[in-house]
């Protein structure tokens, strides 16, 4: 599957997590999403992570310590990761070119049509 493929899924899992664990892994995805836009090398940006913090923020807006955020963040990652994977087991493409091909009174060249099932 393809990076927008996958970022479309972990979207919805995302979207589907209980709110309090959304909200804490989007705060942190938006920082450093933001420091990643403000920096122009790998260098700058592990630089920006060590001097902005985010995790020391998000565990100061959220109430927790540091330690207990960061678990918090890595059961997250994980969790996202975890229904990644069985969704992308889950996958299936079923080639509809043929059946397409016989309702269609064009021809389609070498158009080819699938079906993707989760």
């Amino acid at each position: 599957m393809n990076e927008k493929g996958l970022q479309l899924l972990a979207k919805g899992i995302i979207a589907r997590l209980p709110q309090q664990k959304r909200m804490m892994y989007q705060y942190i995805e938006s920082m450093e999403d933001q420091l990643a836009a403000k920096c122009e090398t790998k260098e700058q940006f592990l630089f920006s992570l060590v001097e902005e913090a985010p995790y020391e923020q998000g565990a100061k807006l959220f109430g927790m310590s540091l330690d207990e955020f960061t678990l918090t963040m890595k059961e997250i990652e994980d969790e996202i990761n975890n229904k990644l994977d069985q969704k992308i087991k889950n996958c299936k493409w079923i080639d509809y070119t043929n059946k397409i091909q016989l309702h269609n009174k064009n021809p389609l060249g070498g158009t080819k049509f699938f079906l993707l099932t989760m």
